[in-house]
């Protein structure tokens, strides 16, 4: 009997979260930091390339519904193999007796890259805007532009089932994703992710998301990009995670 209650209850809990609506909203603090790192991989046959970084965001204050933030740069790295040869081997913790030519020319553009400081404002559904660089490095609005990307909530609450849209741009390319809420347990709201690009139409874009009830950040996303290209396939694919420390 004890087995069958235990069943029953278990059942209708998932009833009740399949029916529950949710607000997603940012939810910072003043003072509050997190940890966002990403992983990128790029397949085109002949070449692999992976990418690294890691960065600090720092919500400095709260304006007019608006957060403040400071995001920094605190780790990179790339790796390019063409065929079996290593072409390029470079991290921001290498010493220069450890990098070969290429890795001294990573270094040398990314350096100034991990020395900025980059100042932004995001209101609660997500919307962010780029206030200012410093020092303003060429090259650093585009990469936090790529990297900083996350999801723009919509306006209503969202159950299993429901879906919204967002358009991302970057260095002239758009790039629309559908968000699916395919599930929602105590502690996330799971979506999937299907979209596409408007240089590339054939691209196959797919992904999930997971964002976190209590502070709106999405904690994990992993996005997928297949695209032909004369006859070539290449593969994309990138993954982010979020958390506080």
């Amino acid at each position: 009997m004890k087995k069958i209650l235990i069943v029953l209850l278990l059942g209708i809990t998932a009833v009740a979260m399949s029916q529950e609506k949710v607000l997603l909203r940012l939810n910072y603090k003043k003072g509050d930091i997190y940890k966002m790192s990403m992983k990128m991989n790029q397949d085109m046959g002949v070449a692999l390339m992976d990418m690294a970084m890691d960065m600090s965001l720092k919500i400095t204050d709260i304006k007019d519904g608006n957060y403040l933030t400071e995001t920094k740069f605190t780790y990179m790295a790339t790796k390019v193999l063409q065929g079996a040869e290593e072409k390029v081997n470079y991290n921001s913790n290498m010493k220069d007796d450890e990098l070969n030519e290429e890795g001294k020319k990573f270094k040398t553009q990314m350096q100034p890259m991990l020395d900025a400081i980059i100042y932004s404002s995001v209101n609660k559904l997500g919307e962010s805007k780029l206030l200012k660089i410093e020092p303003n490095v060429p090259g650093v609005d585009k990469l936090s532009n790529q990297s900083n990307k996350t999801v723009v909530y919509p306006k209503e609450k969202v159950g299993v089932g429901s879906t919204w849209t967002n358009t991302q741009s970057n260095g002239g390319v758009d790039m629309e994703l559908t968000y699916t809420v395919t599930e929602i347990t105590k502690s996330k709201v799971i979506t999937k992710v299907s979209g596409k690009m408007s240089v590339m139409p054939s691209a196959k874009i797919t992904g999930v998301t997971e964002i976190n009830k209590n502070t709106g950040i999405p904690s994990k996303s992993i996005m997928n990009i297949e695209m032909d290209m004369m006859g070539k396939v290449i593969k994309n694919k990138a993954e982010v995670t979020m958390m506080k420390i």
